[in-house]
């Protein structure tokens, strides 16, 4: 998840992902995403998608007006692909990420805390 500052103070979240092999995959974006005072600003969603082998790629984003102090809330969860996509019947988690933190009232740029590298090894699914 890489978090930068645009225009307007605008904060905006980039999901991107990247597989050593040919990955199809469900995600699912959930959490209460910018929270301020009085305020909680999130776009949930959920899509199928297919990551090529060793190309990064942008799977989701999200941008939001955030004055300080507050917190930042998102999950993410990677789920088998369901073998109807249209079918709204549970798929196996294979791995779910958080991104969470609070900014604080003096923060003026984003720290790159989102952006560290994580990795999870996701085993073949029958």
């Amino acid at each position: 998840m890489k978090e930068t500052l645009g225009a307007d103070s605008e904060y905006e979240f980039d999901l991107w992902m990247q597989s050593d092999s040919h990955l199809d995959f469900f995600y699912k974006i959930g959490g209460k995403g910018i929270v301020t005072e009085g305020f909680t600003g999130n776009s949930p969603s959920s899509a199928t998608y297919s990551l090529n082998p060793n190309a990064p790629e942008k799977v989701w984003g999200f941008g939001g007006t955030l004055e300080p102090p507050g917190k930042i809330d998102f999950v993410v969860e990677i789920h088998q692909t369901p073998a109807d996509i249209f079918s709204d019947a549970p798929t196996r988690l294979l791995a779910e990420f958080f991104f969470q933190r609070n900014v604080p009232a003096s923060e003026k740029h984003p720290p790159q805390t989102l952006a560290r590298k994580q990795c999870a090894t996701v085993k073949d699914v029958p």
